[in-house]
């Protein structure tokens, strides 16, 4: 198939796609004669790891290091463990932040008259009695 059927295929951008391939997240993708990628099934599987392993939390860079550790075999197999495991400990941390944000939400929402509202109010009166002293 090519490139920009792989495109549609994977719901990527064919930019993307050569970009994966140009910094190694991607074997190299054979070409026709006139030097058309092409691609096939194999391909589409490496765009599937490589979403789930993005999915995951980790990062390009991360994922290049992961495959890296793989192709050296299975005694990198603890190495490709220990990042999974640390992708999933940055993951838990962001869902904390998160939870964190939603609880200042919950907090501004159920006090939004008293605290909010009046915030905004007073923000929004002393600038403009800020701009009009200062003109």
């Amino acid at each position: 198939m090519t490139i920009s059927e792989m495109a549609e295929k994977t719901n990527m951008s064919a930019d993307a796609l050569r970009y994966y391939e140009r910094i190694g997240l991607l074997p190299s993708v054979p070409r026709n004669a006139a030097g058309v990628r092409v691609y096939d099934e194999y391909f589409v599987q490496w765009i599937d790891f490589i979403k789930k392993l993005k999915a995951s939390g980790m990062s390009l860079e991360s994922i290049i290091d992961y495959i890296q550790l793989a192709k050296m075999g299975d005694a990198t197999y603890q190495k490709r463990k220990d990042m999974l495991a640390e992708s999933k400990k940055t993951l838990l941390e962001k869902i904390h932040s998160l939870q964190s944000v939603v609880e200042l939400v919950e907090y501004q929402l159920q006090n939004y008259d008293e605290q909010v509202q009046a915030e905004t109010d007073f923000l929004l009166h002393n600038r403009f009695t800020a701009k009009s002293l200062a003109g």
